[in-house]
């Protein structure tokens, strides 16, 4: 991570296009907040689920089943009912620039998803090097648009700070760390399957923290969603991009390389 392997890393193409489909991904979700429902925004930035699940399969070789095709229907009813609790009025009145924001959103990070995959199987990435770096690449991508707010819009304060360092280290480094790590065991669509479990866990503590109550809709949402992952899951949920073996059907091999 420091010293030659930082300079070599940033000096290569997957690296930048990495941080490059991530910082379009975290700016059009930020900006489509402003015009969309926190509902239909989870349920359109989630649908990377679906794109990389479709791609994983037309990219990088994996074999899309029947029981594949279940899971994913399933992820996919599953995340409109927890983020909308069943309610379609959330969806027909939202509106059209932040829902285009967060489709952007959700094909960016479904790209992310595959391509990271595919470059993860040909270069054996340290997970940790390959996080470091992405996050690096990220914010020099999303630097500039610092620049179009005012001075007083960068002014925290201690407590704004503290929320800041929790995001960057529970909520970024660690688990772009950890991902980076499971992706070597895992097809892109399983791990795209298995960010699901984000808005199960957050529901879960918004009834156990802030007192939500869990509706019908909900709770058959979370069970789809758990559903899929545990049918995904058995069926080729570990393995390396079939688009990157060689002839003789063996994976290419390799220490940890940013070349």
């Amino acid at each position: 991570v420091y010293g030659k392997p930082l300079s070599e890393g940033l000096r290569t193409k997957p690296v930048w296009i990495l941080g490059f489909l991530n910082a379009v991904g975290f700016l059009c979700q930020f900006l489509g907040q402003a015009h969309t429902g926190a509902s239909v925004a989870a349920l359109l930035v989630n649908l990377s689920v679906l794109i990389a699940a479709i791609g994983s399969a037309a990219l990088l070789g994996e074999k899309f089943t029947g029981t594949k095709v279940l899971g994913t229907v399933l992820a996919v009813g599953g995340i409109f009912l927890l983020t909308t609790r069943g309610d379609f009025g959330l969806i027909t009145g939202s509106q059209l620039t932040g829902d285009l924001f967060y489709l952007v959103s959700a094909s960016s990070w479904g790209v992310y998803i595959i391509y990271n995959k595919r470059k993860t199987d040909e270069r054996r990435w340290d997970p940790l090097g390959v996080a470091s770096l992405t996050i690096l690449s990220t914010a020099v991508f999303v630097a500039p648009v610092m620049l179009t707010v005012g001075p007083a819009e960068l002014l925290m304060t201690e407590g704004e700070w503290g929320l800041i360092l929790y995001t960057a280290l529970l909520n970024t480094a660690i688990p772009f760390v950890l991902y980076q790590r499971g992706l070597r065991y895992l097809t892109a669509t399983v791990s795209s399957m298995l960010l699901m479990l984000e808005i199960v866990t957050a529901v879960g503590i918004s009834i156990l923290l802030l007192g939500e109550l869990l509706d019908l809709p909900s709770l058959i949402g979370a069970i789809s969603i758990l559903s899929s992952i545990f049918l995904v899951s058995r069926v080729g949920g570990s393995g390396e991009s079939l688009s990157i073996r060689t002839p003789s059907g063996l994976a290419r091999g390799g220490t940890s390389s940013w070349s």
